[in-house]
C-alpha cells in the first residue's frame, strides 16, 4: 500500500508543477497581449492627435474663405441714352420776398429747407489737401490715393471752387442752405444749375438765393438773388424722374456784373454716354463746409446715372458731376446734378443723376435764350 501512496503523491507533484506552467504561460500571454494593447492605444492616439493638429493647422491657413468683396452696378453696360426732346418746359418767375415760401420735397439729398437745420461740427479744410476756393485753399480736387481702398471712395472737406455753391432762402441766412448748385456758361453770365426737386415742388420755390464759393461761414463771391426757375413740363407735371434739372437764372450784382463774369463758369454736356470718372462738389446739409470725390459715373439705366462715393448725405441735391475737371480743379464740364432716381439716392454712399440728354439738353437751350 505504501508504493502506490508515494506513486501517488509523485504524480501529483508533477500535475501541480504543470498547472503553475501552464498559469505562469497564461500570465505571461496576458501581459504580452495587455502590452500589445497598450501599444496599440498609443499609437492610435497619436494618429488622432496627429489628425487634429493638421486640421487646426489647415483652418489656421485660412482655408474658411472670406466673403465677396464684389460691388455690382444695376442697369446695363455703359452706352449712349438718348432722350426724345420731346419734353416742353415752364418757366417760373420768383416773386418777391414777401411771398410765402413753398417747400420742397423732402428726400435723403433734399430735405425740406422749412425744417430747422440742426447745428453740427464741420471738419476743417486742409489747405495742403484741398481744392480751389475763394479764400486761398490749394487747387486740388480729387481724392488722396496714398491709402488703399477697399470699396468706394469718401468723400473729404476741401476749400470749395468759384462756381460751385449753395441754395437758401433769402432772409434765413446763407448757413441754412438746403441744396447744392453750380454755374454753368450762358450767354448771359445769369444761369445756375440745380436739381428740379430742391427748387419746384407743387410750384416754384421763392425767395431762393445762391451763394457760390461758400465756405467757412463766407460767401467770397457775395449772394444772388434767383430771378426766375425753369424746369421741363415733364418734371413739374408728374416729376419724371428723368428730368430732374432745374436750370436758375440770377439778377446781377448791384454794379451790374454778372454771376458767370464773377465767378466763371463750367461748361455743360450732353449724351456724354457713362464710365467717365467725375468730380462732385457739394455741401452737405448744415455744413460750411464742401466737400468732393471722384468716382465712375456709371450707367444705372437708360435715363439714370448711378455714382457711388460715400459720404454725400441731405443737402448735396443738385451739386454737379464735373468731368474733363482742368488742372487747377477748378473748372469743367457738367454730365449730371445729384437727383433723378430717388431724388438723388436714399443712402449717403450712392448717388444718382438724371442723365443729360436730349431732353435736358432742350431744357438748357430754353433756360439760355431767355
Amino acid at each position: 500500500m505504501v508504493e502506490p501512496a508515494g506513486r501517488s503523491r509523485v504524480a501529483r507533484r508533477r500535475q501541480r508543477l504543470r498547472e503553475r506552467k501552464r498559469v505562469r504561460a497564461r500570465r505571461t500571454a496576458l501581459a504580452a497581449g495587455v502590452a500589445g494593447l497598450l501599444v496599440i492605444t498609443g499609437m492610435l492616439g497619436t494618429a488622432l492627435s496627429t489628425s487634429h493638429s493638421s486640421a487646426r493647422a489647415l483652418t489656421a491657413d485660412g482655408s474658411t474663405p472670406a466673403g465677396p468683396a464684389t460691388s455690382s452696378v444695376s442697369g446695363s453696360t455703359a452706352g449712349t441714352a438718348s432722350s426724345a426732346a420731346t419734353s416742353s418746359t415752364s418757366e417760373a418767375a420768383v416773386e418777391s420776398p414777401s411771398v410765402a415760401t413753398t417747400s420742397a420735397s423732402a428726400d435723403t439729398k433734399a430735405p425740406d429747407s422749412a425744417t430747422p437745420v440742426p447745428s453740427v461740427a464741420h471738419p476743417a479744410a486742409n489747405p495742403a489737401s484741398s481744392g480751389p476756393a475763394g479764400a486761398g485753399a490749394g487747387p486740388v480736387s480729387t481724392v488722396d490715393s496714398s491709402a488703399p481702398q477697399t470699396g468706394p471712395p469718401a468723400g473729404r472737406p476741401f476749400g470749395g471752387t468759384p462756381a460751385v455753391g449753395v441754395l437758401f432762402l433769402a432772409g434765413s441766412g446763407v448757413a441754412n442752405h438746403f441744396c447744392s448748385a453750380s454755374v454753368v456758361h450762358s450767354t448771359a453770365g445769369n444761369l445756375v444749375i440745380t436739381a428740379g426737386h430742391c427748387v419746384y415742388s407743387d410750384g416754384p420755390k421763392q425767395n431762393v438765393a445762391f451763394a457760390p464759393g461758400y465756405h467757412d461761414g463766407q460767401t467770397p463771391y457775395g449772394t444772388w438773388t434767383v430771378t426766375r426757375i425753369v424746369v421741363s413740363d415733364g418734371w413739374r407735371g408728374s416729376h419724371n424722374e428723368a428730368e430732374d434739372v432745374a436750370f436758375l437764372q440770377v439778377a446781377p450784382s448791384g454794379s451790374g456784373a454778372s454771376l458767370e463774369s464773377v465767378t466763371g463758369a463750367d461748361q455743360i454736356g450732353f449724351n456724354r454716354g457713362f464710365g467717365m470718372p467725375v468730380t462732385v462738389p457739394a455741401y452737405p446739409l448744415g455744413s460750411d463746409t464742401p466737400i468732393t470725390c471722384v468716382a465712375p459715373a456709371v450707367k444705372y439705366s437708360a435715363t439714370q446715372t448711378e455714382w457711388d462715393c460715400r459720404g454725400y448725405p441731405d443737402g448735396t441735391s443738385g451739386a454737379p458731376f464735373l468731368t474733363d475737371v482742368d488742372a487747377g480743379g477748378a473748372k469743367g464740364t457738367v454730365i449730371g446734378v445729384i437727383g433723378g432716381y430717388q431724388q438723388g439716392g436714399d443712402t449717403p454712399d450712392v448717388s444718382y443723376s438724371a442723365y443729360f440728354g436730349n431732353a435736358v439738353q432742350a431744357l438748357y437751350q430754353t433756360a439760355a435764350a431767355q
